[in-house]
């Protein structure tokens, strides 16, 4: 089987060097400026140690599984390049909701299914992360079609030893993971603290608790069903990942766009939609607005 990883972030790096290490066919799909770096090689270091020499291109190839794993935001021009072949699975992983809905628009039906990684990964330079920990990818898909045919992603991913499963309802799924990420993310953009803060002070604890409960008051007006209780997971996470700098911290400390558009923005967009209110996530979506705008502006 013939696998490309399409995003060369912290994310992409990780899976791919994960997935080629252990003998599989995998491409690395990058931009063109990191082409050069990226054919050296690939590595993880810290929860394992991992390196890897995968094939290295800046379009996607032929290929019989392909994981996308750019910023929510960069979804849409990432799959417009790909044409899958009949059969190929094209797996969006990725925080929030909604890309995986956007990527189903542009190559069509019968193709794509949705990821959700528990991991933690710092992005250290082109082809170099540091992973702080992995539990889980859960797949599934919308389509009944597609998921049917998971079996072979998941196969892929525990070849390369790591755990996945197929949920049987993917947007439950991937609530369980957004309450957790509305909550960490930019309260710790925002603070600059790592996650475990979040627990140790007081005000940060009711913050937490309030954008978490307002998202759990949206997906049951959706009719969503999960598996977890919102909040207590949410401190579950916290706790788990006490040591963590976010991925929305990191990229606010490197200047570059977030992706809460897909986090609290589309809580805030959900919400106005089925008339609950979201006074919370409103104002966490506009102060990291505001940060994006102050980093825009630096960078000029």
């Amino acid at each position: 089987m013939k696998i490309s990883v399409v995003g060369a972030g912290a994310l992409g790096t990780f899976y791919c060097a994960m997935l080629s290490s252990s003998g599989q066919d995998v491409t690395l799909v990058c931009r063109e400026k990191d082409a050069a770096a990226l054919s050296k090689g690939i590595q993880v270091t810290g929860a394992v140690e991992v390196s890897a020499t995968p094939s290295i291109a800046t379009s996607v190839p032929s290929s019989d599984l392909v994981l996308v794993t750019v910023k929510a935001y960069d979804v849409g021009d990432a799959v417009r390049g790909i044409k899958p072949k009949p059969g190929a699975i094209v797996v969006v992983i990725h925080n929030g909701l909604g890309p995986d809905e956007a990527a189903a628009s542009i190559i069509g039906k019968g193709h794509v299914a949705v990821g959700v990684s528990y991991s933690g990964v710092t992005f250290m330079g082109p082809g170099n992360v540091r992973l702080a920990g992995y539990t889980e990818t859960v797949l599934g898909s919308v389509e009944p079609e597609v998921a049917t045919r998971l079996s072979v992603v998941r196969e892929a991913l525990e070849k390369a030893g790591l755990k996945a499963r197929i949920a049987g309802d993917i947007r439950a799924a991937q609530w369980e993971k957004l309450y957790a990420n509305i909550a960490i993310n930019p309260v710790t953009a925002i603070t600059g603290l790592n996650n475990g803060a979040l627990l140790e002070v007081p005000e940060l604890k009711a913050l937490v608790a309030n954008v978490v409960n307002e998202a759990a008051q949206v997906s049951k007006a959706m009719g969503i069903v999960t598996s977890v209780d919102p909040l207590e997971n949410t401190y579950k996470v916290i706790r788990d990942t006490s040591g963590n700098r976010s991925s929305m911290l990191q990229d606010v400390t490197r200047r570059r766009r977030t992706e809460i558009d897909a986090l609290n923005g589309k809580v805030c967009e959900l919400g106005q939609k089925h008339g609950v209110p979201t006074p919370y996530n409103d104002t966490i979506t506009s102060l990291i607005k505001g940060i994006e705008h102050k980093n825009m502006v630096r960078g000029q």
